[in-house]
C-alpha cells in the first residue's frame, strides 16, 4: 500500500482504476482482475473520495476518465508497473523467472525476426510467455508511449518524446520485380528509371519501411511525386505477393524477400547504387520502470550481436 496525503492508497484501488479505463467499463475490469463489479466500484470511490475529485465520468455510456482521471492514470500505470518489478525481482532472487511480456511489432519484425529471437530466449527462460500484436511503426511508438504493450519493435523512428528507439539490428533492402516481365538479371538499372517507367507498389503511410525508402529516394534525387505509387499495401507479404502476380516492382526487406528470391518467384534488379542498410529499433517508454522480464529481454538482445544469423543466408 501506499501512504498519500496522511491517508492510506490501496493497489487495489488504483488496479481497479486502472483496469476501468482500460476496459471502459466497471463489468468488463471487474471481469479482468477476478473482482465483482460492487467492489470496483467501491474501490474507485474510495479513491476518488482520498484524492478529492472525481476520475471517472459515469454520466455517459462509454465510461471514461476526467481530466484528472487521465492524469492519475498516467502515474497510476507506473506505480502498478513498479509494484510488479519490485515482486518480479524479488522471485528473481530464487531464480524463477515465469510471467508474461506484451509485444507491439511492425510488420517486418512480426514475421522475420522475432519468430527466431523469441525462440532463443524461449530455450534459455522457458516459463516466460510472450503475446505480439503486429501494427505499423506509428501504431508501435503510440502503444508504447500509451503502455499498450511493454517493448515495441519497429523499422524506423516515430519520435513523439515519450519512447527511446534503441538499434538493436541491420539488414538490406532489395528491389524486386516480376519474373518474365523483360527485366534482365545481369543489367544494372538507374533508380529513376525504375521508378519512373514501372508501377511502385508501395507500403502505408505509417510503415517504417516507406519513410526509409522514401528518404533514400528524395537523396538520390528522385522526384516522389513522378513515382507511379499508386497500389499500396499494409503489410510486406502482401508486396512480395503482388510483384510476384507481375502488378509491379517494389523496394522490401531483403529478409522478406529471400525464400522468394530463391525459389525464382521474383527477381532482385541490380541497381547503378547501393541501396541503403535498414535498421530495426526495440522501442521502450521514457522515465518509466520496466518490469525485471522486459530488462531481462533487452539483455538478451544486446547478446545477439545486431544482426540474427540467418540475415546473411536470405539470399
Amino acid at each position: 500500500m501506499l501512504i498519500m496525503v496522511g491517508k492510506i492508497m490501496d493497489f487495489k484501488q488504483i488496479e481497479a482504476f486502472v483496469n476501468v479505463v482500460e476496459h471502459a467499463s466497471f463489468s468488463k475490469a471487474a471481469e479482468a482482475i477476478f473482482m465483482s463489479q460492487p467492489s470496483v466500484s467501491t474501490y474507485i470511490s474510495s479513491l476518488e473520495k482520498e484524492l478529492g475529485t472525481v476520475l471517472i465520468n459515469r454520466s455517459t455510456k462509454e465510461v471514461s476518465p476526467t481530466v484528472a482521471g487521465k492524469i492519475f492514470y498516467e502515474n497510476a500505470k507506473a506505480l502498478l508497473a513498479l509494484k510488479n518489478n519490485t515482486t518480479e525481482r524479488i522471485k528473481s532472487l530464487s531464480g524463477s523467472f515465469s510471467g508474461e511480456i506484451t509485444v507491439l511489432a511492425s510488420s517486418v519484425p512480426a514475421q522475420y525476426i522475432l519468430p527466431e529471437m523469441l525462440a532463443g530466449f524461449a530455450s534459455l527462460y522457458p516459463d516466460i510467455s510472450f503475446v505480439v500484436r503486429q501494427c505499423d511503426t506509428l501504431d508501435v511508438s503510440r502503444g508504447i508511449a500509451s503502455q499498450a504493450a511493454e517493448i515495441g519493435f519497429a523499422g524506423g523512428v516515430e519520435d513523439n518524446g515519450k519512447c527511446d528507439f534503441i538499434e538493436f539490428m541491420t539488414e538490406e533492402m532489395v528491389m524486386i520485380a516480376p519474373v518474365d516481365r523483360g527485366f534482365v538479371y545481369s543489367r544494372k538499372y538507374a533508380l529513376n528509371e525504375i521508378l519512373y517507367g514501372h508501377r511502385f507498389i508501395s507500403r502505408e503511410k505509417g510503415s517504417g519501411t516507406r519513410a526509409q525508402y522514401e528518404a533514400f529516394f528524395s537523396r538520390q534525387g528522385v522526384d516522389l511525386k513522378r513515382v507511379n505509387a499508386g497500389i499500396c499495401f499494409d503489410n510486406t507479404q502482401s508486396i512480395i505477393n503482388a510483384v510476384v502476380s507481375g502488378l509491379g516492382v517494389s523496394m522490401v526487406s531483403k529478409l522478406a524477400a529471400g525464400a522468394f528470391i530463391r525459389q525464382g518467384m521474383v527477381m532482385p534488379l541490380m541497381l547503378d547504387i547501393g541501396l541503403p542498410g535498414r535498421k530495426f529499433y526495440y522501442v521502450l517508454k521514457k522515465n518509466f520502470v520496466h518490469s525485471h522480464l522486459v530488462d531481462l529481454f533487452v539483455m538478451f538482445l544486446g547478446s545477439c550481436n545486431k544482426v540474427p544469423h540467418m540475415v546473411g543466408d536470405m539470399i
